[in-house]
């Protein structure tokens, strides 16, 4: 069974505790627009990241508040940088890159918190239900463009999550996708 995704394209961005966001910003975090994510949205706080070699600025952070430090990036983001992260799931930190941020209040170095985040598929239950598709299963995304392909990407139900295949600008870049474009899904 095939079917259609909208696709939405993941720049870099940072995921906070609110202690680690209390200790980067006197201000309150304020909301700059909603993501499609039902409750999630970007905020009008920036920082900027630091490895070894470089570093990124304005680099937002995305809200509400999570349990866990998260800073998401594609290759290019780890080669300005200069640190090799490795590709995950979000919240799957264990050995992930260390990596500074840099706030108006200063700077803080989190440990095992830098990731490329793996492609993965939005969807609530009705959706998995919908597609005969398991939480976590493997699933092909069909590139059918002038530069064709695939992406293999992980299914992410959640109880309002909403129908999003997520790639990051590179992988985007790569194939000329655009945002909201629709990709084939092939089980």
């Amino acid at each position: 069974m095939n079917w259609k995704v909208p696709v939405g394209i993941s720049n870099h961005h940072v995921h906070l505790t609110k202690e680690t966001y209390e200790q980067l910003f006197c201000e309150k975090i304020e909301k700059l627009k909603d993501l499609k994510q039902t409750g999630e949205y970007a905020s009008k706080q920036t920082v900027t990241i630091k490895g070894p070699k470089g570093e990124i600025e304005k680099v937002r952070i995305l809200g509400p508040f999570r349990s866990y430090n998260q800073v998401e990036i594609s290759n290019s983001d780890a080669f300005i940088l200069g640190i090799k992260p490795p590709v995950r799931k979000s919240g799957d930190l264990e050995n992930a890159e260390k990596i500074t941020i840099i706030g108006e209040n200063g700077s803080i170095e989190l440990q095992n918190s830098c990731i490329i985040a793996e492609n993965h598929i939005h969807m609530d239950q009705k959706d998995l239900i919908k597609y005969q598709v398991e939480d976590n299963s493997l699933v092909k995304v069909l590139v059918e463009k002038t530069r064709k392909g695939c992406f293999f990407a992980r299914i992410k139900a959640s109880e309002n999550g909403i129908l999003e295949f997520h790639i990051d600008r590179d992988e985007a870049n790569a194939f000329q996708i655009e945002n909201e474009e629709e990709l084939t899904v092939q089980k």
